[in-house]
């Protein structure tokens, strides 16, 4: 076992320091380069990619190798999928500056802190699995914990560059309101700790009282698909259409969600 205080410590040290450096660099090479946002929203989906593949593996593809088995596992998987996708993409397309539309430039904060948020989700099962070790390992160490140095620099480089897909999300609404690099900097210190915050808490929590984290893969999952739709705005939007109906919003958002579940239906199937 280690020591509450030092695995609590080093866990939020080893979590804060990369979403920050993530996110103070883009912004800085952001504002140097001035890169179009619609080729940082392509990173960013680049990025989203392979996060939701690696979450839904963690949420064992929701119970997909039970097949048509409908157990309280599976089932509970499922719901909390459709939740953390909804949970993100209802509240969020209400980001407006009129009731029938959708701005996501129009608050660049709320938005970052959607985006973090729908992020977090998978850091708080993360989280979990970290507290649960490191409550019950015989290592006398973090690092040694999570399986060396490889293992310290994998975690570092997942939260910096999880770290850039918010950011890039927050960057296009913040520029459509052409706001300063050092107000940026300042709503990026308040996103920052929406997104690392579910980590620390998943960590402190499973310490003392040992929680399944898949549930909660499930559930960022769902939200991650969710971010989806705020990563791709830019990339195909014309520059004169900034707004969306909110109803077009909520039937694109069942559109994705019945061709994911048509496909996980034929899987279940082949289980």
């Amino acid at each position: 076992m280690i020591g509450f205080s030092v695995s609590f410590i080093e866990f939020a040290v080893a979590t804060f320091t990369p979403i920050y450096g993530g996110m103070f660099s883009l912004i800085i090479i952001g504002d140097v380069t001035h890169v179009s946002t619609r080729y940082l929203s392509a990173y960013a989906l680049g990025l989203l990619f392979w996060f939701f593949f690696d979450t839904m593996n963690d949420a064992v593809q929701l119970g997909v190798n039970n097949g048509y088995t409908l157990d309280f596992h599976q089932i509970g998987l499922v719901l909390l999928f459709v939740m953390g996708f909804f949970l993100l993409t209802l509240f969020g397309g209400r980001t407006t500056e009129r009731e029938d539309t959708v701005r996501n430039d129009a608050f660049p904060i709320l938005v970052g802190i959607l985006v973090a948020f729908g992020m977090g989700i998978h850091s708080f099962g993360e989280g979990l699995e970290f507290g649960g070790l490191a409550a019950g390992t015989q290592a006398v160490s973090v690092l040694d914990a999570i399986g060396g140095v490889g293992g310290g620099i994998s975690y570092f480089l997942h939260k910096l560059l999880e770290s850039t897909i918010v950011t890039v999300v927050f960057l296009a609404a913040a520029r459509a309101q052409n706001m300063s690099i050092r107000k940026q900097v300042r709503q990026a210190v308040v996103i920052g700790l929406i997104f690392g915050i579910p980590s620390v808490i998943g960590e402190a929590v499973a310490y003392y009282m040992p929680i399944d984290a898949t549930y909660f893969f499930a559930m960022g999952a769902g939200a991650a698909l969710s971010v989806a739709l705020y990563v791709t705005r830019p990339i195909f939007r014309e520059s004169g259409d900034k707004t969306t109906i909110y109803s077009r919003w909520v039937g694109i958002s069942l559109s994705i969600l019945l061709g994911f579940f048509l496909l996980y239906g034929a899987a279940l199937f082949h289980s």
